[in-house]
């Protein structure tokens, strides 16, 4: 089996790929590989300027190689409005974070449980919590 040869841009975003853990930074890495793929995308299994097109449609049709293209820049596309969609949710919840008063935040024991000094009396958890 012969080595797989790869430049080094790839490698790299091999590795990034492979530790990415949060959403944002699964998004961010895909993007980035199909950014780099997007003017690579050339013949790889067979020849690419075989045209396609169906039956009752006018012209010859795309060629494989601008399918190809076409499909890796709509990806783009969707993987930035996934993006925006995360960054937006992220300032949402910093937003949230911020307001959020800080005596909401109550000691715990080892036990798990909260500390019956720190227990809110009323409000959506009031009665709820464990004794």
């Amino acid at each position: 089996m012969p080595a797989k040869i790869i430049d080094r841009t790839r490698l790299i975003l091999d590795i990034f790929a492979q530790r990415a853990r949060t959403r944002e930074g699964k998004l961010q890495v895909e993007l980035a590989q199909m950014n780099y793929l997007l003017p690579r995308a050339t013949e790889k299994f067979g020849r690419f300027e075989q045209q396609t097109g169906g039956i009752g449609t006018r012209g010859p049709g795309e060629r494989k190689l601008e399918i190809s293209q076409r499909r890796i820049r709509e990806r783009i596309v969707r993987l930035r409005q996934e993006m925006e969609a995360v960054g937006r949710q992220r300032a949402l919840r910093r937003d949230n974070r911020r307001r959020t008063p800080p005596d909401r935040a109550g000691r715990v024991h080892e036990r798990g449980q909260i500390d019956p000094a720190q227990r809110p009396e009323h409000g959506p958890r009031a009665g709820r919590l464990r004794r």
